[in-house]
């Protein structure tokens, strides 16, 4: 991810290899290069972190207990954290 402050933006690659530019809805001094980020609507509105994201896959494990591996909740976290170690967040 690169910034520019004064405009407000960041380049985000959505994990296919193209850098799209985006608006930094959250203050631009929580971020850094390979940061996990939430975009909605090309916005930034958060900035996730790794052990955030497997608390809450163990969560939803605890909450749906047999049921929590189909759920898709789950198989999205997953794929965020391994997109991330892919593209070295």
């Amino acid at each position: 991810m690169a910034l520019d402050e004064r405009r407000g933006t960041a380049k985000v690659d959505y994990g296919d290899g193209i850098e799209r530019e985006v608006i930094v809805g959250i203050g631009s001094e929580k971020l850094r290069r390979g940061d996990i980020v939430l975009v909605h609507a090309g916005v930034i509105i958060s900035k996730l972190t790794r052990e955030g994201i497997l608390e809450q896959i163990s969560f939803f494990r605890e909450v749906l207990g047999e049921e929590a591996e189909a759920a898709d909740l789950i198989k999205v976290y997953q794929a965020v954290l391994e997109l991330a170690e892919r593209l070295g967040g």
